[in-house]
């Protein structure tokens, strides 16, 4: 029975990879004719970064601000005896290639940071932000994934970080659906990531300045990539949970990049293939060590995951010295028993003093 549950969790990703909805829209992003700049420039684009110490080096790549940013509030509506703030600020990340600034810049909608907090109405409050899937981000849909009522009735107050090109920061209902980042473009996904990383940390900054005492993090999927990244970059969270975690681009089954499977040659020499595989290298968790001691940590992850393959989150959890983990029976959606992923959860989050019996 057990063994029927795992194949069938995992042959319902192949199902996902396939459906309309999800596999043929990445797929027709793979197959469209690319706009001549991107194209045209990739190579010039990739050389800077490869050239500069951010290969070597790739924390120096990445940026954390020093105070809170001026946030507005853009929104505010009741939640339980609380109530569920939108916060906007401006994001000050500065592109790191001032050749590819101004692309990126484009994405005017991009520019402006969006912070959901979920708050009782009393400073002191533990808190944990929660960071998103791919094409997700929608407030309603995360109080239903990261289960908000719960973890508000724990005592904790709940936050939700957009990133960079979902949700209010995409250009078009469309890219809401489908975002550029982090897949379409290897460069766009790499400044995404440096965007991403100082906007959670301006996010966590905000959050000290409306009262929050002890920090944590929670990311699912893409989300968890982010919060892997996070952990190894910043000591800003207290604790941290990654639940089916996205931790590398080289064995995706989705086009990580419309551009892969070029047999062109890169600038520096190597295939263009090559160098897209050392970019992504600057941005990957495993480039890095966690700053987080591993009793703080919680890895969940299903064992027949096709869509963030699970032979990667092992190899995650021996480069990080192998901090708490449960890994499950079935897939990235379907995964057994149903019970355990949040039993482990709430168990980690009273261990760590963060929550509160209900």
């Amino acid at each position: 029975m057990a063994s029927a549950l795992h194949t069938l969790g995992s042959e319902f990703d192949e199902v996902l990879l396939h459906s309309s909805r999800i596999y043929r829209v990445l797929i027709n992003i793979g197959r469209r004719r690319l706009p001549r700049e991107e194209a045209g420039r990739l190579g010039e684009w990739i050389s800077y970064y490869l050239s500069s110490p951010y290969a070597r080096q790739p924390a120096r790549f990445f940026s954390f601000p020093r105070k809170a940013p001026l946030a507005k509030v853009m929104g505010e509506r009741p939640f339980m005896d609380g109530v569920r703030r939108l916060y906007a600020f401006p994001s000050g990340y500065k592109v790191r290639n001032p050749d590819f600034q101004g692309f990126f810049e484009r994405f005017e909608q991009n520019r402006t940071a969006f912070l959901y907090h979920w708050a009782h109405g009393d400073k002191g409050r533990r808190t944990i932000v929660c960071c998103h899937g791919w094409s997700l981000g929608d407030p309603a849909q995360a109080e239903r994934m990261f289960r908000v009522e719960k973890l508000y009735r724990m005592g904790l107050d709940v936050a939700l970080f957009i990133t960079p090109f979902h949700q209010r920061r995409a250009a078009s209902p469309a890219e809401r659906f489908s975002p550029p980042f982090p897949f379409r473009h290897p460069v766009l996904g790499l400044e995404g990531f440096g965007q991403a990383m100082h906007d959670l940390g301006a996010s966590f900054l905000l959050l000290k300045q409306l009262g929050a005492s002890r920090m944590g993090i929670i990311g699912a999927s893409l989300g968890g990539y982010l919060v892997a990244l996070f952990v190894s970059l910043s000591r800003l969270a207290e604790m941290a949970a990654l639940v089916v975690p996205l931790v590398s681009f080289h064995n995706l089954k989705l086009p990580a990049s419309i551009f892969r499977g070029g047999a062109g040659r890169g600038k520096g020499g190597g295939t263009l293939d090559q160098e897209i595989a050392a970019l992504w290298k600057i941005h990957s968790p495993l480039s890095f060590s966690l700053k987080l001691p591993p009793e703080r940590c919680l890895l969940i992850a299903a064992q027949g995951d096709r869509l963030c393959p699970f032979e990667d989150v092992r190899r995650l959890c021996e480069h990080w010295g192998n901090p708490r983990h449960l890994f499950l029976q079935g897939g990235h959606a379907l995964f057994f028993p149903r019970s355990a992923r949040g039993a482990a959860w709430y168990g980690f989050l009273r261990e760590n003093g963060f929550a509160e019996s209900e």
